[in-house]
């Protein structure tokens, strides 16, 4: 599987996601929800499920990492 055979705003918008959770400390359920938001508005119509479940699992790596540093 290569990301570039994803479309250019999904990547964008996880991009935009997993930057807000990891480094600027915006709460994950807002950051996650905002770009399903956002996935639903300008992405395909299987992009904002796609997203969700992308953002939750990196969400959960995020976390993990967090506690072991």
């Amino acid at each position: 599987w290569q990301l570039k055979r994803l479309p250019r705003i999904d990547r964008d918008i996880l991009r935009m996601a997993v930057a807000e959770i990891s480094f600027l400390g915006i709460p994950d359920r807002v950051a996650i929800n905002e770009a399903v938001e956002l996935a639903k508005r300008y992405s395909d119509e299987e992009g904002h499920r796609f997203i969700n479940g992308v953002l939750r699992r990196a969400n959960e790596l995020i976390k993990t990492q967090a506690l072991t540093q």
